[in-house]
């Protein structure tokens, strides 16, 4: 009986030590620039798993953005952005980032995880910057894609170098 305790008690004492709160995105910006567009995506969904003790450490991302909600200040480009020429966002309408593991160390929070563009996932490796104040924490990151590298566009004529700045938030 007395070892029973003992281990009922340890296993509580683990849940605690280990409790993660998963919070949905409640407010996001994903922005885009290269040298011949630039502009927003408007619709984004998903959860941050942080650790209950510390909500300012994030555990993983699994974050979703609405391909069809780009929105480049030009609607003709808009259209052209979303057609097969570009993301096709009738074949793949989603961007996803699912994060495999956070990497704290001396340079920094880092995300690692797939990135799905155009239907091909790469493992990427995303730079987070974290902040708080009384009700939100804050996550950004600002990284560059070569979007050569998912198949995406045409081989010449712009950059397939494009620069994105994202921030998600998420309350406490």
């Amino acid at each position: 009986m007395k070892n029973l305790t003992v281990i009922f008690a340890f296993a509580l004492l683990s849940g605690i030590a280990f409790s993660q709160d998963t919070s949905l995105v409640d407010n996001y910006k994903v922005a885009f620039y290269s040298k011949e567009a630039s502009g927003v995506f408007k619709e984004m969904k998903g959860t941050v798993v942080t650790a209950g003790d510390d909500s300012t450490a994030p555990s993983s991302f699994d974050l979703s953005i609405d391909v069809a909600s780009i929105n480049t200040g030009n609607g003709i480009q808009n259209k052209h952005a979303k057609s097969a020429d570009w993301f096709h966002a009738e074949k793949f309408p989603n961007i996803d980032f699912k994060s495999s593991e956070i990497i704290k160390n001396e340079k920094g929070t880092f995300a690692k995880g797939i990135l799905m563009i155009y239907g091909i996932g790469k493992e990427v490796t995303l730079p987070l910057t974290i902040t708080s104040n009384d009700t939100h924490h804050v996550f950004k990151t600002k990284f560059s894609v070569n979007r050569l590298d998912y198949n995406m566009g045409p081989k010449s004529k712009v950059s397939t170098s494009i620069k994105i700045i994202a921030a998600i938030t998420i309350k406490k």
